[in-house]
This record gives C-alpha cells, structure tokens and sequence, in this order.
C-alpha cells in the first residue's frame, strides 16, 4: 500500500538521511517541507517540496494534504536550544502542537516523533528503558519532552496513532558538509582528523555515551513506518547502539579507523584531569522496539569509515 509521508526537517542532518533513504522506497510518496523555496534535494530527487509557515495554520494544513505519514525532526539543535530557550520552546514544542493539532482531524494518521535519549537525563546509569524517569537538564532535553507529551496525549486520546522515538547519540555523515552536525563527538573526531591529523577531546574522554549509526536510525523510523497498528502499543520506545562506549573508546576507534580510511594514524590529545569519580556505565535498552521485529546493524567501524570518507571529501588539512 503506497504511503504518503511527510518528512519536516528533511533538510537537516539525520533528516537528509532520513529522506534519502525513504526515497529508495517505490512505495512511498515522500514530500519534504521546507521554511524557504528549494528544489527537491539531489539526494531525493523525487520528493515534493512544499513551503511550510508553521504560523499559518492554513499552510500547515495544506502540508498535511493526503499525507497518511508524518515524520516530524523540524527543531532546534542542542547548542540553539541552549542558546535560546524560549526561541525553542516555540520551534521544539509549539509547532509540534500546531503540526499536531491539524494531523489529529486526518483519519488513521500516524506520526512519528523524533526525541532524544537527553530526556532521561545527563548523568544515566543502570539499565534505561522506557520505563526509567525523565529527568531533563536543560532546553534541549525539556522541550522535547514536552513536543513528545503532545503527541502522546493525541495517540492516548486516538486521535492519531503517535509514536516516539528516543534515539542515543546519533552520529555519521550528512548528506551535505554545511549540515549542523559537526559540534557532536564522533563527527567532530572525524573532521578534526582530516583538518588537524589530531583528535583533541575536551575533557578527560572517561565519560560513556551511547552510540547509534545514523544508519540504524533510518532502519528504525522505516520500520515505525510500516509497523502494525497493534504493535505501536503506547507508541514509546528506545533506539541506541549495542553498548556505551567512553569517549576515549570513540576517539580510538576513530583512531584505528583513520589508519585504514586515511592512511595515519592521528594522535589523541586531552586534558590532564581526572574526575572526581569515575562515570558510570549504562545500558541503554532498545529491546521494547526489537521486540517488534526490528533488527539493526549496529556496524559503527562502517559508519565511522562512511564519516571519514565525507570529511576528507569536504575538508582540507589545516596547518
């Protein structure tokens, strides 16, 4: 069955990709939505782009025309968020509402939320399921908790079917070099290998992280995409990688990956500290999702390399 699905913030990083792979699939229509005029990008040259003006609720509704699937990204990142709160509380949470608002009249429609393991907090240990307290620490974290609490009252209340992804820390090559991406860890690794031939990290590096290819992301939004009704359940669930890993543990592996991919072997620099007490590590559980017949790669070496690959194709050595 052809679906029509809608996909905001399909020019932004994880959004690029995300779009890139729908559009491989024959059986969905896929329109992009857009705050400026563009023409469908290269790497989904079949899109529909429409003009959206989240103030407009006409033009909101005219964007939910005959879609039968949204995919919602459209929000700030975790640097404009902190930067500017109240401007994400209007980006993050008030456009989810009005988005929202106009999918719930639209029969059948499902939405899927796009959130953040930061919800849970910045200090996780343990097991983290579903089930674990929330506990945002800042602007980022808190006003998508909020955007998922609006999507989870229409799908309690029926009026869609609402679905929430809290996705680790997601990280690989966009579809374009100037994409907001390049302040999260192992993207930055990637591109200070290429600029400097150096990895410097900013802190003692002991701090454990979660870690997602990109790759997995998109394999888990297909599969919400084509799931059944009755396996949505509460519409909540997990996507991360296969264990945690301390940023030392990425920026060695970026390490070993740049011997193959770059031909050296670039040197790790960090502070001379140690903490006050050693972080804990933590298990960030995506069985609930895998439960529902989800099956991930998790090949972070190849989604690495695919990184390495973009950065020496966009960037230069920098003496």
């Amino acid at each position: 069955m052809t679906k029509n699905v809608l996909l905001t913030g399909g020019f932004g990083t994880l959004g690029g990709r995300i779009s890139a792979d729908l559009s491989k699939n024959s059986e969905i229509n896929l329109r992009l939505a857009s705050r400026q005029k563009r023409q469908p990008p290269s790497w989904a040259p079949k899109a529909e782009v429409c003009l959206i003006d989240f103030e407009n609720q006409n033009s909101i509704k005219q964007m939910l025309h005959e879609v039968t699937h949204v995919v919602h990204l459209a929000a700030l990142n975790d640097y404009e968020c902190r930067a500017d709160p109240q401007h994400a509380q209007l980006v993050n949470v008030e456009y989810t509402r009005r988005i929202v608002e106009q999918a719930s009249d639209i029969k059948n429609l499902r939405f899927i939320y796009l959130s953040t393991i930061q919800v849970y907090g910045n200090t996780l240990t343990g097991v983290v399921t579903e089930q674990s307290p929330t506990n945002p620490r800042d602007a980022y974290a808190q006003t998508h908790l909020d955007a998922e609490h609006i999507v989870e009252h229409a799908h309690n209340s029926q009026q869609l079917e609402g679905v929430r992804l809290r996705s680790a820390n997601g990280f690989g090559a966009p579809m374009s070099p100037d994409a907001k991406i390049w302040q999260i860890i192992a993207n930055d690794l990637c591109r200070q290998a290429v600029e400097t031939k150096k990895l410097t990290l900013k802190s003692h590096g002991l701090q454990f992280r979660n870690f997602v290819p990109f790759t997995d992301v998109c394999s888990a939004v297909n599969h919400v995409l084509q799931l059944d009704k009755q396996q949505i359940a509460d519409g909540l669930f997990n996507v991360g990688g296969r264990g945690s890993l301390q940023i030392i543990q990425m920026a060695e592996l970026v390490a070993a990956r740049c011997e193959i991919i770059l031909g050296f072997i670039p040197k790790i620099e960090k502070p001379n500290e140690t903490p006050d007490a050693l972080p804990n590590a933590f298990e960030y559980s995506s069985a609930k999702l895998f439960a529902t017949g989800l099956n991930l790669n998790w090949d972070i070496e190849k989604e690495i390399d695919s990184l390495l690959q973009s950065c020496k194709n966009w960037f230069k050595f920098q003496n």
